[in-house]
């Protein structure tokens, strides 16, 4: 399944979008607001 997540740079969808992706699914996302790590 391709899931989009908004607001991905936060760290609870962040969480989900990892928890999705070691799943097997396909994630993609946007944040408006992007800082560096």
């Amino acid at each position: 399944m391709n899931i989009h997540i908004l607001g991905i740079c936060g760290t609870f969808m962040g969480g989900i979008a990892a928890l999705a992706r070691a799943d097997g699914h396909a994630v993609s996302g946007q944040d408006q607001n992007v800082y560096p790590p």
